[in-house]
């Protein structure tokens, strides 16, 4: 084995020894989504690109089926968090290295290193990512609809003052052929 495979395995032993100490939790489709732009945003912006190339941009990417994990065991590196982290590890790599498309390299597995710290220091494996879950009471229901509705009308009340003023102006257009 060659001093860069040695280099580059123990730098993926690395990231595995993140993941040793922690429960993985399960990943959501929203948490994965948020997940994924964020470290995008993070590691793909213009800063670590090439002079030629621009920021990645995350809608760009999609959350793939794997990477959602509600069952099942969410250490593994195929599924859940793990393959989040390691897919994106990918992509920024072929970004910031373009014409290197091996499919493991010593930099790919430090981007992964660097993503796996920024994720656990971040605390998105405690559920920060996940949507606040607000119980509101009758009347706050109400309230909202009502707010709502009332949104609705503005909408439609202003759509019908530019309709007005429309049909104002070509009705004056339409007099105006007619006189000559």
């Amino acid at each position: 084995m060659s001093d860069y495979n040695k280099k580059m395995n123990e730098k993926y032993q690395s990231v595995n020894n993140l993941w040793k100490d922690i429960k993985v939790p399960f990943i959501t489709r929203v948490e994965a989504e948020k997940a994924k732009n964020l470290l995008i945003r993070r590691f793909g912006s213009k800063r670590f690109m090439p002079p030629n190339k621009s920021a990645m941009r995350p809608r760009n990417y999609r959350v793939y089926k794997p990477y959602i994990c509600l069952s099942g065991q969410s250490d593994q590196l195929w599924k859940g968090w793990r393959r989040l982290i390691h897919s994106l590890s990918h992509k920024v790599y072929w970004n910031r290295f373009p014409g290197r498309h091996f499919n493991h390299s010593f930099q790919q597995a430090e981007i992964e290193y660097e993503m796996c710290q920024f994720v656990i220091k971040s605390g998105w494996l405690e559920g920060s990512l996940k949507p606040k879950v607000v119980v509101l009471s009758k009347e706050e229901k109400r309230q909202k609809k009502l707010d709502h509705l009332q949104h609705l009308v503005d909408k439609w009340q202003r759509k019908q003052k530019i309709a007005i003023t429309f049909i104002r102006k070509y009705n004056k257009k339409v007099k105006y052929l007619n006189k000559q």
